[in-house]
């Protein structure tokens, strides 16, 4: 089953790296295809805001259903940030992917076993 959800860590979309996710081809693809797309960051409010206009311009509240800031990924329980996105979103861990660009993102994302891509090496 494709995923209903695509939760984006905003450090998947840093192109500064050896190895990019290239998280704005599976954004689009995303859009595209009516998939709900969110996004998840441990940046306060303010900073996330001015990343977000820098990368997304005024299209970000058009783009994200929602926007999560100030994440803290080690965070358990209801408090978890990618639990507290999929209760918004009203889907299961089966039914969303994680696209992350941080170690803090992966293991948050498999504490609560959602599907993730990475370019973070496997955490054991």
């Amino acid at each position: 089953m494709a995923a209903q959800a695509i939760i984006f860590d905003l450090s998947a979309f840093d192109t500064n790296t050896a190895a990019p996710l290239e998280a704005g081809k599976l954004l689009d693809e995303a859009v595209a295809r009516g998939c709900h797309c969110a996004l998840v960051t441990d940046l306060p409010h303010k900073e996330a805001g001015l990343r977000l206009r820098e990368r997304f311009g005024d299209t970000a509240h058009h783009i994200f259903s929602v926007v999560l800031t100030g994440a803290d990924f080690g965070a358990r329980g209801h408090k978890a940030p990618y639990s507290v996105v999929l209760r918004t979103l009203e889907l299961g861990p089966d039914e969303a992917l994680v696209i992350a660009g941080s170690k803090d993102a992966v293991q948050a994302a498999r504490r609560v076993r959602l599907q993730v891509r990475t370019r973070v090496p496997t955490v054991a």
